[in-house]
């Protein structure tokens, strides 16, 4: 890992709601607490048999709600949110697209990687939920989406 890539990872979640982040793999081993953090004793071990390692495999989609006939389609990283793929282009979606499985909605950008992020259902989106070049966090809820009977 580059000492600059080191440094916006370090951004990232210091912008973010997490207090405490441990990351190891046979290159790196990184531990980010933040001050105010309480101090806490994480089992590294079993962390790890519960998520994807960082780097190492793709990670895991966080677990999507649906109720009422409405999906939301959350993040499967921490990033910034960009609605479109650069700042000429038109967004990916916008409340009333209506949108196919596996249609692209969004890019999360870590660490100069742009990522993009896929819908799991059909249907028409009603709500988007954040807003461009806004850090979002693992699990945290993107778009709401209307799905079909």
């Amino acid at each position: 890992m580059k000492w600059n890539e080191l440094k916006e990872l370090i951004e990232i979640l210091d912008h973010s709601s997490l207090d405490v982040l441990k990351v190891e793999n046979q290159d790196i081993k990184l531990y980010f607490q933040k001050h105010d953090a309480a101090n806490v004793k994480i089992d590294f071990k079993e962390q790890l048999s519960q998520t994807a390692e960082f780097g190492t495999k793709e990670t895991e989609k966080p677990a999507a709600k649906k109720e009422d006939g409405f999906y939301q389609i959350k993040s499967p990283m921490i990033g910034a949110f960009y609605s479109c793929s650069n700042p000429e282009a038109e967004p990916f979606v916008q409340v009333g697209s209506v949108i196919e499985k596996n249609q692209t909605v969004c890019v999360l950008e870590a660490m100069k990687l742009f990522n993009e992020v896929v819908s799991d259902v059909e249907g028409e989106i009603t709500e988007i939920l954040v807003e461009d070049g806004q850090i979002i966090e693992f699990g945290q809820p993107l778009f709401l989406v209307k799905v079909g009977e």
